[in-house]
């Protein structure tokens, strides 16, 4: 007689947690090993390259040493993959600071068959800010990001360093040579 009431009181809190967990939790989609290759993966796009290293020889085993360390500097903080198979990530990293900071890297990239990376773009950065100011903000520009919601009233030009630090009226994201594009040095090239 008295398990009953228990028994309904767990089932509640049990039902309660479930209809407020997170819809992007990573560990939904990626196992935490899973999780760890995507993170190596795509350290050679996120991280700056590795010191004597270019865009044609970051892949060289002899700058491993470089992205092994970058990559246990980030995690995956967000995850979703849509009915196309489009694979949405928000990943947290350290941050350059005097203070703890950590910075946030949204985008979205598909894999093959074989679990291999084949296409890979940020769609943005965050500036950096403290852990839990990630969380909060990443969260929401995140879910904007899967929505296909507008995120450029989060650009630096309408919010200051609170969001979007890039794309910018200067930086965009270049999806063939997977990196940030200097619009300014290119217009001065050109000219």
């Amino acid at each position: 007689m008295t398990k009953g009431p228990i028994y309904r009181f767990i089932f509640f809190i049990v039902l309660l947690s479930s209809c407020n967990s997170d819809p992007y939790d990573p560990g939904k989609f990626l196992t935490p090993e899973a999780q760890q290759k995507l993170i190596r993966e795509t350290v050679y796009f996120s991280m700056k390259l590795a010191p004597n290293a270019n865009h044609d020889t970051k892949f060289d085993k002899e700058f491993d040493w470089y992205y092994d360390r970058a990559a246990k500097e980030v995690e995956v903080t967000k995850y979703y993959i849509d009915e196309k198979r489009t694979h949405y990530f928000l990943m947290s990293r350290v941050a350059r600071s005097i203070t703890p900071m950590r910075e946030g890297i949204g985008g979205k990239l598909s894999i093959d068959g074989a679990g291999k990376l084949i296409d890979y773009e940020e769609i943005f950065r965050t500036w950096k800010m403290e852990s839990d100011s990630l969380k909060t903000r990443g969260a929401m520009l995140f879910d904007r990001m899967v929505k296909g919601k507008d995120l450029s009233l989060f650009y630096s030009k309408f919010q200051g360093d609170k969001y979007i630090e890039f794309p910018n009226e200067r930086f965009s994201f270049d999806k063939t040579l997977r990196l940030w594009h200097d619009n300014a040095i290119d217009t001065l090239q050109r000219e």
